[in-house]
């Protein structure tokens, strides 16, 4: 996984804006699948960003970056997820595991996830995730969707990767991670 990682980084930072990815054209296929059987499925185009108070009060502040967000490129993170229906109901250790332990998100149902691979005794795996929901638990279902569809592009593109018969498999670097 870390040179993915790695790869990734790298190449996103150096990228011309009309490079894309190949998760980012299978997303603008998925979109326009999906249109054309009216689904509706872009991001709202009124977004907002909510921040919950001490005091438990949630307020609308202004995107830190609006001008600059590109909702057409979307933004791979490597990351922990945090879970545990109980985790979500306190902000002090949802912020603290956030700051110590780079965990990106929490979902209150990742646990089952787990439970299931340790069930079936699979030693190794990868999560994707689409997150749709704030940082403070705030959700959001109108950006479900989209996020959705842009988990699916993303493992497309790992899926497409794997190599159908491993003694012909050929070094095509057209379509790198």
């Amino acid at each position: 996984m870390e040179p993915i990682k790695e790869n990734y980084q790298e190449t996103n930072l150096t990228r011309l804006s009309t490079h894309k990815y190949p998760w980012e054209k299978f997303l603008q296929e998925g979109i326009e699948y999906l249109q054309s059987h009216n689904i509706d499925c872009l991001p709202p185009s009124n977004d907002h960003l909510y921040i919950k108070m001490e005091n438990g009060e949630i307020v609308e502040v202004e995107h830190p970056n609006k001008d600059k967000k590109d909702y057409t490129r979307p933004i791979i993170r490597f990351g922990m997820i945090a879970g545990g229906k109980n985790l979500l109901i306190n902000d002090y250790f949802k912020t603290t595991l956030s700051e110590k332990c780079n965990v990106l998100c929490f979902d209150s149902e990742i646990d089952q996830v787990i439970a299931a691979i340790q069930g079936n005794r699979t030693e190794s795996f990868m999560i994707i995730r689409g997150i749709s929901d704030y940082h403070d638990g705030t959700l959001n279902k109108e950006w479900q969707p989209y996020s959705s569809l842009c988990a699916a592009s993303f493992m497309k593109t790992i899926i497409y990767k794997i190599p159908t018969n491993l003694h012909s498999y050929s070094d095509n670097n057209d379509d790198e991670l």
